[in-house]
């Protein structure tokens, strides 16, 4: 049974003040591609680069979809998430954002320097995801502390993708 915790957090967490955080880095760093070191582009063949940012964002979406659906159906109810794509990563939404979807951009857009945002968006989310990891500690206990042993923030634990 879930504890009552004292602060209660939205079905979004800490995600608005991320995007916010997110999206200021990101125009920071287009004007500075744009207007201070123009023609700094990423040194790999354009198809390549493009297709790959492509693939990134195709895989980047459903994960970002699936498990904001999955979420939704669980903060409803008061239960933890750890089924699906919960399964083997505690925030797949953010790390859809850090490891596929905006670096999938930036590889289409061909912006080195623009490569830097996924590393502010790290840096952001590392010091967001503390209030959000606390309040669900608060609020499931030792059913999260195991969980969180168990699987990766934004990308899998190798042990979690194979059973060992």
């Amino acid at each position: 049974m879930p504890k009552k915790t004292k602060k209660q957090m939205t079905l979004l967490g800490v995600g608005p003040r991320f995007a916010i955080i997110s999206c200021i880095c990101a125009i920071i760093i287009y004007v500075l591609d744009l207007n201070w070191i123009p023609n700094l582009s990423i040194i790999l063949p354009r198809t390549f680069s493009l297709n790959f940012g492509i693939l990134l964002v195709v895989i980047g979406f459903p994960l970002l979809l699936i498990p904001g659906l999955t979420i939704d159906k669980y903060f409803s109810k008061g239960k933890l998430a750890t089924k699906g794509v919960y399964a083997y990563i505690r925030h797949p939404i953010y790390g859809s954002w850090i490891v596929f979807i905006i670096p999938g951009i930036v590889l289409i857009v061909n912006s080195l320097l623009g490569l830097t945002i996924p590393i502010f968006m790290y840096v952001a989310f590392r010091i967001l995801i503390v209030e959000e990891e606390k309040y669900l500690e608060e609020k499931f206990g030792e059913e999260y502390y195991e969980y969180r042993k168990k699987v990766g923030g934004i990308l899998p634990k190798f042990r979690s993708i194979f059973k060992i």
